[in-house]
């Protein structure tokens, strides 16, 4: 490839013995382009090679790797008219005069990657990693493969192959985070586990600085991306720094000050349910206890109306986003085991189990099996005011956080609740919901949660008495014990 040249941190990512490498960090750093010069090195080098490079979205594809002054047409310009590579635009492939083929994908939803289940990749390329969700990758990953494929011995150890890049942030930022970023030291290669899939993995980082190409061309872009706003986006984008989430959706959610011990709650404590439906998706059933200011027998004490999560049931396989494709009945029997002798004083559940076509709802026939739940508000905003809601709650007030979980919450609610980013495609006010490509489904469920008992931070007022519309706002107190229907 004449007139190519490769920084000193692309040639050491191009040139790593690791089979899995994740190359990135600050935007600028030279990502996109050395992942197009890779492809294309592959399919030069090694007759027949399938190599197979994504982007999440096909107008992200084209926008970033078929236009501009180093697309793979530009790359390839000398090539393609000596008729060596032919490009295939119906199927939006090269194919090379060895036989190599590089196929330019996409994988807008999760339903996407069936496309590809017959696929045969000897190396995958992967920009914007973080775009991805975690099934997506570990699909697409189960796919690399080096059979049927003559290599020469120099390559041997290097194919199969993937090679990703990506910079901090979005939907897949923490699964990326911990693959690549936080079990070993950067630059250093180690073998994974044969159910992480047992290649060679390597993380190497990528800072603006490392790319003097732009920086010389460009000499102000550092200062535009110091004018991005919030001190956690220009990390995360000038430094490269993974340990700041930018787009976070609770970034005020901490297990050192919302995770506590298990606990059983006083009879003279309310407790109710919020559940989330799924089927091939997980459910998300929770039980929610909600102090009354008294202190608990071992001591602690949390301030009056703040939720507790104590117990949780998360439908989900062990695998990322994936359900058990449990009958309702089954779930039924789960919920009623999960409560034990907890008799709820309500159970609030997604409006839409409500719905009906031709015959009983899914809300119907949970009523038949003896759970029966109320459907949570539904109307113009309520998903934005719902993420309002629960942040307020994590955020809490001067006294500490008006919402809790306890460790035993893993599998569903620290698990995915850390790990969730706002929606980047809304707008205005609207950009503050959860991006719903992700495994939200207890967010949804703690949101119904929340909604049910609405709370607001104490506002002082010179009258020294509480305001007619926040007294309205304030639920009202079952008057039974919480052991009673």
């Amino acid at each position: 490839m004449d007139g190519i040249t490769l920084q000193v941190k692309q040639g050491q990512a191009f040139q790593s013995p690791a089979t899995e490498i994740l190359y990135g960090g600050a935007a600028g750093g030279g990502k996109s382009y050395l992942l197009r010069v890779s492809a294309i090195r592959w399919c030069m080098e090694i007759p027949g090679i399938q190599v197979y490079f994504f982007r999440r979205t096909l107008p992200d594809l084209r926008d970033n790797h078929l236009r501009g002054p180093t697309s793979f047409f530009i790359l390839l310009d000398k090539l393609l008219k000596s008729g060596d590579v032919k490009y295939r635009a119906q199927e939006n492939e090269y194919e090379f005069w060895n036989g190599a083929v590089l196929h330019l994908c996409y994988c807008d939803s999760e339903n996407d990657v069936e496309k590809y289940r017959g696929a045969e990749i000897h190396v995958l390329c992967v920009d914007e990693l973080t775009h991805f969700s975690e099934y997506q990758y570990r699909f697409l990953r189960s796919r690399v493969r080096r059979a049927g494929l003559t290599v020469p011995d120099q390559y041997k150890t290097r194919l199969p192959r993937i090679e990703s890049a990506s910079n901090p942030g979005s939907i897949g930022h923490a699964w990326v985070k911990r693959t690549f970023v936080s079990p070993k030291a950067p630059n250093e290669v180690w073998r994974v586990s044969p159910t992480e899939g047992g290649m060679l993995r390597q993380f190497i980082p990528a800072k603006l600085a490392d790319n003097p190409f732009l920086t010389k061309d460009d000499p102000t872009y550092a200062d535009r991306l110091r004018g991005l706003g919030t001190d956690s986006l220009v990390k995360a984008m000038l430094d490269g720094n993974w340990d700041i989430m930018a787009g976070q959706a609770y970034e005020k959610l901490r297990p050192e000050t919302h995770k506590i011990d298990p606990f059983d709650p006083p009879e003279d404590w309310m407790v109710f349910g919020s559940f989330d439906w799924g089927s091939s998706r997980p459910f998300s059933y929770g039980l929610w206890a909600v102090s009354n200011g008294e202190p608990l027998e071992d001591g602690r004490r949390y301030q009056k109306g703040a939720m507790l999560r104590f117990k949780e049931w998360y439908g989900y396989t062990g695998k990322p986003n994936e359900g058990q494709r449990l009958e309702v009945l089954e779930v039924a029997k789960g919920i009623l085991s999960v409560e034990n002798d907890i008799k709820p004083a309500y159970r609030i559940a997604d409006s839409s189990m409500w719905d009906v076509d031709g015959g009983p709802s899914i809300a119907e026939r949970f009523q038949t099996h003896k759970v029966a739940m109320r459907p949570a508000p539904k109307g113009k905003g309520s998903r934005h005011n719902g993420f309002v809601e629960v942040r307020n709650r994590i955020k809490g007030n001067d006294e500490g956080p008006m919402l809790y979980a306890t460790s035993n919450c893993y599998a569903g609610f620290w698990r995915t609740m850390t790990e969730l980013v706002l929606d980047e495609h809304q707008h205005g006010i609207q950009s503050e919901q959860v991006d719903t490509d992700q495994e939200d489904h207890v967010s949804d469920e703690v949101t119904y949660a929340c909604m049910s008992r609405p709370w607001m931070r104490h506002v002082e007022r010179p009258e020294d008495k509480p305001d007619r519309w926040m007294r309205r706002l304030e639920p009202k107190e079952e008057a039974r014990s919480w052991r009673t229907v």
